[in-house]
C-alpha cells in the first residue's frame, strides 16, 4: 500500500505530507513525494512488525511506535484512509508471526515446548554463546551512516552555540571546524549566544538569544500588556540537573512565574531553532544538502542522571532530529578530543606541543566549568587515540552562574534591593547590558587588581534618588564610583568566588585520592567557566604538581570535541558503571520435594538482583550483562523495571532507601503459545544501553527499548 500522508516534523514545523509505501516485510519507507522509479532511495525507513499503533480521538491522527522505541506520527486525510493503514499494519505483522493475533485454544505453538523457567537466573557467558553475543550486537549496534556533514550543538545553561564541518574536510584536517558565529547576535565574549527563548503568546516562536533578550526589553518598553502576554524563558537547563522524579511532563515557568510550558517543549523550540539556524547557512553555500545529510551531535553533562538525557533525546526528536541521526556526546570527553587534536596540531607545527598528556597510556582529569554545573571526568587515551573512562563521572552546581548571582547580591547590598528592582523594570535594555557586563567582568577578574563594573547612566539616577553617597555605608572604602565605573576592591571579590573555588579545588583533590586516578599526570579545564582567571590561578596553584592545561577557547572546546566525536565511529571505549543496576527478584523459601526437587515459595519482599555493578566496567559497543527472563503463554511483551543504588555495596532489597526505580526494558513479542524463555542481552552505545532478547528454543531475536523518562 502507498499513498499520502502527513507526517508530524517537528515542534515549529508540525505535520507535512510524505508519500509512504508500506511493504510486505514490514518497512514503511517516507519520500517527499510520489517515487518515479520502484528502486528510488527513501528519505526514512522504520520497521513495523510488532509495532504498537495507536489511534486519537479525531478519526485522523495515530501513532505508530516500533519495538525498538522509534515513533512516527501521522495523519489520514480521513478516517477510512486511517483504517486501511492501520489494517495492513495488523495484516503484515500476522504474516510474519501467524500466532500473535491466534486464538489461546488453537494447538499448536511458537517452537517446541519449552520447559518452566524459573525465576530470573543470571547466564553464564561460555564460548559456546559467542554466536549469540555477536548476533546481540549486529542488532544492538548500527555503525554511523554516510553522511556528508556533522554538526553540532553545545546546549548550555548560559550560553549555547553550534558548529559543523564536512566529512571531507574533516579527513585533511580535524580541526577545520566553522564555529556558527552568527545563530544569533553574538557578544565580544564568546561565540556562543544566551540560552533565551521568546515565545509569542500562541507558544509561536519569536526570537533566541540575544535577539530574544532585547526584543523582549523593547517589549517591556513599548508594549508592556503584549510582553505580560508572551513567553520568555532564560536558565532553565538547571532542572535537569540531579533531578531524580524528573518526567517528561515536566512543566518550567516563564520569567513572570505565572506562565508556563511543558519543559520538553521548551527545549525542543531551542534545539529546533539552532538546528534550522545551522542548515540554513550552510544551505546558502550548499544548495543540494538535504537534512538527511547531516548527523547531529548534541552535548550533555555527564553527571546527568539517564532520565535527563533520555529527555534531551526526545527533546531533539521533537525538534526534527531523529534518532537515526543523533548521537549524544558527554561534554569533558568532546573536549578531551578536541585539546588532544589541538596538541597533534601543535606538533604538526613544530610547535611546543604538551602531547604527553595525551599520549597512549597517559591518564588525566577534564574539568568542565559551565555555566550550571562543573563536570568532570577521569580518562585515559588509549593507543588508537580512542578513550576510556576510568572513574565514573561526577561534580557539581559550581558553575559560573553562581558566581553571577553573588556578584548581583553584592550589587543589592551597595545599592539596595529595590533599586535594583526598579533599575530593572524600568530600562529593560540598560539592564541586559549590566547583565553582559558583569559577565565580562567574571571572566577577567584578577586577584591583584579592581574590579571595575560599568554602570548604565539610568541605574545611576535611580541610586541617587534613593542614597545621595551612592554607596551603602557598609561598603565605603571598599567600593566606589569613579567615571561611571564601580570599582571593587579585590579582597571583596575574591570573597565571592572563594566558596565555589573552595568546592571544586577539594572535589577534584578527593577525586585524585581514588586509586583509579593515582596515575593522573594532567588536568584540563574547559568552559565558558575557565575563561575566569582567578579560578584557573587557583587551580594550578593547588595543582602545581601536575600538567594544568587551559586552552585559548575553552568555551568552544567542548562545541568542536562534539563535531570530532560525530566523525568518529566508536570514540570512546569504555566506561566505569556509576551504580549498581539491578532488577526486581521475587525472594522467597524454597522446600525439598519428595523427588528431590524444590519449590519456591515467593514472600512479599522483592530482592534487588545485581545485574551491573558500581565501578564495573562497560565496554562500548559490547554485551554488558546477560540473563534470562520466564515468558508466560500468550504474553505480549516483557516488560522488566531497573532499579539503581549509588551506595558501595548493592542494597539487598528494592525497599531499601538507597535503591530506587529508574526506568524500565521493554520487549514486544510474539504471544508464544507455550511458556518459555527469554535470554536478554543489554549493551552500551557509548551513551545509551540498549537490549536484545533471544527466544531460547527458535533463535528469533527482539529488539527492546530501554527507558529512562516516564
Amino acid at each position: 500500500m502507498e499513498g499520502t500522508l502527513k507526517r508530524k516534523i517537528s515542534f515549529f514545523t508540525g505535520y507535512q505530507d510524505k508519500w509512504f509505501v508500506l511493504a510486505d516485510d514490514g518497512n514503511i519507507k517516507q519520500f517527499d513525494r510520489k517515487p518515479a522509479k520502484t528502486n528510488q532511495k527513501p528519505k526514512w525507513t522504520m520497521n513495523i512488525i510488532l509495532a504498537d499503533v495507536t489511534t486519537k480521538d479525531d478519526g485522523l491522527r495515530f501513532v505508530v511506535t516500533a519495538s525498538n522505541g522509534r515513533t512516527l506520527k501521522l495523519k489520514a486525510p480521513n478516517k477510512e484512509e486511517r483504517e486501511k493503514w492501520t489494517k495492513l499494519f495488523k495484516i503484515i505483522n500476522e504474516k510474519h508471526f501467524p500466532l500473535i493475533y491466534a486464538k489461546k485454544e488453537d494447538e499448536g505453538g511458537f517452537g517446541p515446548k519449552a520447559q518452566e523457567p524459573e525465576n530470573v537466573v543470571k547466564s553464564e557467558v561460555s564460548s559456546d554463546e559467542k554466536r549469540t553475543h555477536e548476533l546481540f550486537k549486529n542488532m544492538s549496534f548500527k555503525p554511523k551512516r554516510n553522511y556528508a556533514m556533522v554538526a553540532a550543538i553545545d546546549f548550555g545553561s548560559a550560553y549555547s552555540g553550534t558548529a559543523f564541518s564536512f566529512k571531507s574536510e574533516f579527513i585533511r584536517d580535524p580541526l577545520n571546524i566553522h564555529v556558527m558565529e552568527g545563530v544569533g547576535t553574538t557578544n565580544n565574549m564568546s561565540s556562543k549566544i544566551p540560552t533565551v527563548l521568546l515565545l509569542n503568546p500562541d507558544k509561536k516562536f519569536v526570537a533566541f538569544g540575544n535577539e530574544a533578550e532585547e526584543k523582549y526589553a523593547s517589549l517591556t518598553i513599548n508594549d508592556q500588556q503584549y510582553a505580560n502576554q508572551c513567553y520568555y524563558f532564560t536558565r532553565f537547563k538547571m532542572q535537569l540537573y540531579n533531578n531524580r522524579d524528573l518526567k517528561k511532563s515536566l512543566t518550567i515557568k516563564d520569567i513572570s512565574g505565572k506562565k508556563e510550558m511543558k519543559a520538553v517543549d521548551v527545549f525542543a523550540a531551542c534545539i529546533e531553532h539552532l538546528k534550522n539556524a545551522t542548515f540554513t547557512r550552510v544551505k546558502q553555500h550548499i544548495l543540494n544538502l538535504e537534512g538527511e545529510d547531516i548527523h547531529w551531535v548534541l552535548t550533555v553533562p555527564a553527571i546527568w542522571t539517564e532520565a535527563a538525557r533520555q529527555f534531551m533525546i526526545d527533546a531533539a526528536e521533537k525538534s526534527g532530529i531523529y534518532e537515526d541521526n543523533l548521537t549524544l556526546a558527554l561534554e569533558p570527553e568532546a573536549a578531551a578530543l578536541c585539546c588532544r587534536s589541538l596538541e597533534i596540531e601543535k606538533k604538526d607545527k613544530g610547535q611546543s606541543p604538551q602531547l604527553g598528556s595525551f599520549s597512549p597510556g597517559s591518564r588525566f582529569l577534564v574539568v568542565d566549568l559551565g555555566g550550571g554545573t562543573v563536570d568532570i571526568t577521569a580518562n585515559e587515551v588509549m593507543a588508537t587515540g580512542q578513550i576510556k573512562e576510568i572513574h565514573s563521572a561526577s561534580g557539581g552546581p559550581w558553575g559560573g552562574n553562581m558566581i553571577n548571582t553573588k556578584i548581583w547580591n553584592l550589587l543589592r547590598e551597595i545599592f539596595g534591593t529595590e533599586v535594583l528592582s526598579i533599575f530593572a523594570l524600568k530600562n529593560r535594555e540598560d539592564y541586559l547590558d549590566l547583565v553582559r557586563e558583569i559577565e565580562r567582568q567574571k571572566r577577567s577578574f584578577r586577584s591583584d587588581s579592581k574590579c571595575r563594573i560599568g554602570i548604565p547612566s539610568s541605574l545611576t539616577i535611580e541610586v541617587i534618588k534613593s542614597n545621595p553617597d551612592m554607596i551603602a555605608d557598609k561598603y565605603k572604602g571598599k567600593a566606589e564610583i569613579k567615571r561611571n565605573k564601580l570599582q571593587i576592591i579585590p579582597e571583596v571579590l575574591k570573597s565571592i568566588f572563594k566558596e565555589g573555588i573552595d568546592k571544586i579545588i577539594g572535589y577534584v583533590q578527593k577525586l585524585l585520592n581514588e586509586p583509579e586516578t593515582s596515575k593522573v599526570k594532567s588536568i584540563l579545564l574547559v568552559g565558558g567557566y575557565a575563561s575566569c582567571g582567578l579560578l584557573v590561578h587557583a587551580i594550578k596553584e593547588h595543582f602545581n604538581h601536575l600538567t594544568v592545561i587551559c586552552p585559548l577557547q575553552p568555551d568552544v572546546i567542548v562545541l568542536k570535541g562534539a563535531v570530532i566525536m560525530g566523525h568518529m565511529e566508536t570514540p570512546i571505549v569504555g566506561r566505569m558503571a556509576k551504580y549498581h543496576y539491578g532488577i526486581a527478584f521475587a525472594g522467597g523459601e524454597q522446600k525439598s520435594n519428595f523427588d528431590g526437587s524444590h519449590t519456591s515459595f515467593p514472600t512479599s519482599q522483592q530482592e534487588f538482583y545485581t545485574i551491573i555493578p558500581k565501578g564495573s566496567p562497560i565496554q562500548v559497543n559490547e554485551v554488558v550483562t546477560e540473563y534470562d527472563f520466564p515468558i508466560d503463554v500468550n504474553q505480549e511483551e516483557a516488560k522488566i523495571q531497573i532499579y539503581a543504588s549509588e551506595d558501595k555495596q548493592p542494597p539487598k532489597l528494592i525497599s531499601e532507601e538507597s535503591c530506587r526505580k529508574i526506568g524500565h526494558i521493554r520487549i514486544k513479542l510474539p504471544q508464544f503459545r507455550r511458556t518459555t524463555k527469554l535470554r536478554i542481552g543489554i549493551s552500551n552505545d557509548e551513551t545509551e544501553f540498549k537490549v536484545v532478547a533471544r527466544e531460547e528454543y527458535t533463535g528469533k531475536c527482539f529488539v527492546g527499548t530501554c527507558r529512562f523518562l516516564d
